[in-house]
């Protein structure tokens, strides 16, 4: 096999595998996640169902690939606030406000990412995304790139917590960041939880309620 013919074979599986993430997407916007299947994918990206497997592990992973459509808005603003030179405190408390106003209105494609299949390997799949879409790409500080490229939803948390460590009054320290941190990121999975069981909820109600249980763990306050 020549040079040539390799070139083109990958770039057809990159452009089969972008077939795939764009029929999933436009499922999702018409569907929702619920209504997904292999079938329906298969059929809208135009291949027969076990052709998915050539290039995914499986569905789940498509869909999760596919959901980082929905990160957009969420990326764009980090990408905004950057380069702000805010406060420890307050640069903690506005990328939360900013992902839980776009997170409460996705609640259940936000929980399956998060806390679903393949939740544990999120910088590869946000890399294969991103190869794939590069158009999509932001740029970001340095702590704000590593907490978008965490691993896991824990250690992305934990990446925006570390630095109110000993501010003053803040709570958080170096012998309880860790506790502190799974606390914060079960108070979070229990409110999106709220948000899928009942899509009615407020969304606005539920951002504050969440930034006010933060206020309590941490000990601090937004200042602006």
């Amino acid at each position: 096999m020549g040079k040539e013919e390799t070139q083109e074979r990958q770039e057809q599986k990159r452009q089969n595998t972008i077939r795939f993430i764009k029929a999933t997407q436009e499922l999702l916007d018409e569907e929702g996640l619920d209504a997904l299947s292999i079938r329906k994918i298969a059929d809208r990206a135009g291949f027969h169902n076990s052709t998915l497997y050539l290039y995914f592990n499986d569905v789940n992973q498509l869909i999760l690939m596919a959901s980082l459509k929905y990160f957009d808005r969420y990326s764009k603003a980090l990408s905004q606030y950057s380069y702000k030179k805010l406060t420890p405190t307050d640069n903690f408390y506005t990328i939360w406000e900013v992902f839980c106003r776009i997170a409460f209105q996705r609640p259940q494609i936000f929980y399956n990412f998060f806390f679903g299949k393949y939740s544990d390997n999120l910088t590869e799949i946000m890399k294969s995304y991103y190869e794939l879409f590069p158009d999509e790409v932001d740029n970001y500080s340095k702590e704000i790139g590593d907490m978008y490229y965490g691993k896991d939803f824990k250690e992305r948390c934990r990446i925006i917590l570390m630095p109110l460590i000993d501010l003053p009054d803040s709570h958080i320290h170096e012998d309880n960041v860790e506790l502190a941190n799974t606390i914060v990121v079960s108070c979070f999975k229990e409110l999106l939880t709220q948000k899928c069981q009942d899509p009615e909820l407020s969304d606005y109600k539920l951002t504050e309620e969440f930034l006010s249980m933060l206020t309590y763990i941490t000990g601090l306050k937004l200042t602006f």
